[in-house]
């Protein structure tokens, strides 16, 4: 009888990654749906698991790579999800607070739908969205209710598959992020649009490439921490991939340090801010912005002019008994 162990269905895809540095190369779309359709299926093992997350780090993920990989992992939503923008929130906040949910919240009082959703924490000496919505008392939600969620929530990304949680936390056993955290950052249900905030501008190119392989609707840009937050101490630089189109535009910063900027991450300067008992231009350019530019891919056009004078108005005009 023979020894020799039966080959598991995952080997040649490693192979694929790992054969050395004149052989290997990236996996196709299909290749990457495939792999990851089985990793969370359980059908792997361990050291699978390491070396994709690792090689792939070591070259960086590519457009088809990342698109594979968010298209296996997209199956997970139900096909009716009644939410007129995705905001991902992986990164966490550790020296400004969560500006960004006040834009949500802004733009939610103008109509909109909006669902985050995000990890939990994993990073020591960062505060994480789930925190902040607990805090604060807004909803968060199971993927069995979102077809009948509150108009402005939150949803763990464990909801959509209990691996998602687990392969987050391998950063204190390996040391670094792994291509999860980028991956994770594109997830949105067929027709939703979304933002994605990133920490290194070059990924922005693999966000958008992903977004043009799969036909989603996007707005990529580095934003403050890691979050899609504008920080109005630098020029905005986005990218975005809308109705088959993909582009790019700018908002200027007015200043490179902003006196009021505030310090910390609590959620008490949110409601502050909110409630008009804090008075600070960082933090009201922040939000408005951030706004303007999430309407950037729910409206799928760029005319940020014209939203950012929308936003301003309802940030005027907003109710600040709300929060």
């Amino acid at each position: 009888m023979s020894n020799v162990p039966e080959k598991h269905v995952l080997a040649e895809y490693v192979r694929i990654l790992a054969r050395g540095k004149n052989a290997s190369r990236s996996m196709t779309f299909e290749e990457a749906e495939f792999t990851m359709s089985h990793m969370l299926a359980g059908d792997f093992h361990p050291e699978q698991l390491g070396a994709i997350l690792m090689l792939m780090r070591v070259k960086e993920e590519s457009p088809e790579e990342l698109a594979g990989f968010a298209t296996a992992i997209n199956k997970s939503w139900p096909d009716n999800v009644p939410f007129d923008l995705v905001w991902p929130s992986y990164a966490g906040k550790r020296r400004q607070p969560f500006w960004c949910l006040l834009s949500a919240l802004l733009l939610n009082s103008m109509g909109y739908r909006i669902l985050f959703h995000g990890s939990l924490a994993h990073t020591e000496g960062r505060m994480y969205l789930h925190e902040v919505f607990a805090e604060l008392g807004l909803p968060a939600i199971k993927m069995a209710d979102i077809e009948s969620a509150p108009s402005l929530c939150y949803l763990p990304c464990d909801e959509l598959n209990p691996q998602l949680q687990r392969w987050l936390s391998l950063k204190a056993i390996l040391g670094v992020r792994s291509p999860i955290n980028t991956i994770l950052k594109t997830l949105a249900p067929q027709g939703v649009a979304s933002v994605q905030g990133v920490f290194h501008p070059n990924y922005s190119v693999t966000h958008v490439g992903g977004a043009a392989l799969t036909g989603g609707n996007m707005l990529v840009m580095k934003g403050e921490g890691g979050e899609f937050e504008v920080n109005p101490e630098r020029a905005v630089k986005a990218s975005w991939h809308l109705n088959g189109e993909s582009g790019n535009l700018v908002i200027e910063n007015l200043k490179s340090h902003y006196e009021d900027k505030p310090e910390g991450i609590g959620t008490d300067l949110l409601r502050q801010f909110w409630r008009g008992e804090l008075d600070s231009e960082y933090a009201r350019l922040a939000v408005i912005n951030t706004a303007a530019l999430a309407l950037v891919t729910i409206r799928r056009s760029a005319d940020i002019d014209t939203f950012i004078a929308e936003c301003t108005e309802a940030w005027n005009n907003r109710d600040r008994s709300r929060l």
